[in-house]
């Protein structure tokens, strides 16, 4: 691996400066603890600053505290997020997330996973979770406040009714439409713009997609790890130059052009369905697939997997199996997906990799 040189950026009007390819760490959940903070602290040495976590994401909290060991806090941007609705909830989400990261502070706290309507009134009214990050901020366990959502729209709506100070979003070569109105509209409030997704679920060439991110007006992008190669690979986009070439722009257009048909956004336009399959989580969000997808099964089975991860997946995997089978072919979600994607094709082309996977638990879970 050559010398690292990580490109810095500021992150909005916070006062911060961030690595321009952090590490989303939702992934990090999947994989045993000594593994896992392997890939924080390899990503820490190729010059990643800036780290994006969940209370919501298992155990990844505690594990990048443990990596964190050692290393100079204040080097360092650390955010996390709490789903809670109420103030109460909230606060004792964020006191949980500072024990697991073993840390006094967080420099970013969000309201993970907003959603228009009663979700966004309880979250952003009285009692609701943000008076908790508030009062946060003011006893200094959280320096800044930010929002998360699926839907740029909710995001636009959010910070139009609070100064959220950062903001993550999903956006890729595929989802682009947070460069319309809202990323506009951050530059001009001076909100730190943090992107997920940013290799769409790993369906995107990573240093291509990471790539044509940071040439839009952004601050970091935060892809996820599953293993140290691929956080080798995503750092080492943000220490060389970014300017793309002719021939990738043509491979960019090509990729948005095959995808854009068939990349769920998870913007849940097409919920609730009438058999209960979670749409929205099957094509856009899941993880533990990915890792299959990514890896192919013989690199998926010899994976160091934390046993409890696999034992949470089987549970769900094997009730995901039987909804999609369940699915009688109504169309709704097909009329009310923006997108105009082949949904009831695209499901059941998961089964036979679901099938597989429930197959390679039982047999890790034998052993």
């Amino acid at each position: 691996m050559e010398q690292m040189s990580m490109q810095k950026r500021s992150l909005g009007k916070t006062g911060l400066q961030v690595s321009a390819i952090g590490l989303g760490c939702a992934q990090l959940g999947s994989s045993s603890i000594e593994y896992a903070v392997r890939v924080v602290r390899r990503a820490l040495e190729l010059g990643v600053t800036y780290l994006d976590t969940a209370r919501g994401y298992r155990d990844a909290e505690i594990k990048i505290g443990q990596a964190l060991q050692g290393w100079a806090r204040d080097r360092l941007v650390i955010a996390t997020k709490t789903g809670g609705k109420t103030r109460d909830e909230a606060r004792q989400h964020i006191e949980e997330s500072l024990q697991r990261l073993r840390t006094d502070y967080v420099d970013v706290c969000h309201l993970h996973g907003l959603r228009r309507g009663d979700d966004l009134e309880q979250r952003l009214g009285p009692g609701g979770a943000l008076e908790a990050l508030i009062q946060a901020k003011e006893e200094g366990l959280v320096h800044h406040i930010g929002c998360t959502s699926h839907r740029w729209e909710t995001l636009v709506e959010a910070i139009q009714r609070f100064p959220f100070e950062v903001i993550l979003v999903p956006m890729n070569v595929i989802e682009r439409e947070p460069l319309q109105e809202l990323i506009p509209l951050c530059q001009e409030k001076g909100i730190g713009v943090t992107i997920m997704k940013p290799v769409a679920t790993g369906l995107l060439p990573a240093t291509l997609a990471l790539k044509w991110l940071l040439n839009q007006p952004i601050a970091t992008a935060v892809p996820g790890a599953t293993k140290i190669e691929e956080a080798e690979e995503n750092a080492l986009v943000g220490c060389r130059p970014i300017a793309l070439t002719d021939g990738e722009q043509a491979q960019i257009e090509a990729l948005r052009l095959g995808y854009e048909r068939s990349r769920c956004r998870v913007c849940n336009y097409c919920t609730p369905c009438p058999q209960g399959i979670s749409i929205g989580s099957h094509l856009g969000t899941d993880v533990m697939y990915d890792h299959y997808r990514t890896m192919g099964p013989a690199e998926f089975r010899a994976f160091a997997w934390s046993r409890e991860a696999i034992e949470r997946d089987l549970e769900s995997r094997r009730k995901q199996i039987e909804a999609i089978e369940s699915c009688d072919r109504c169309g709704r979600c097909e009329e009310l997906c923006p997108y105009g994607l082949p949904i009831m094709e695209m499901l059941p082309r998961m089964l036979p990799a679901m099938r597989d996977m429930v197959a390679i638990y039982e047999e890790l879970l034998s052993i």
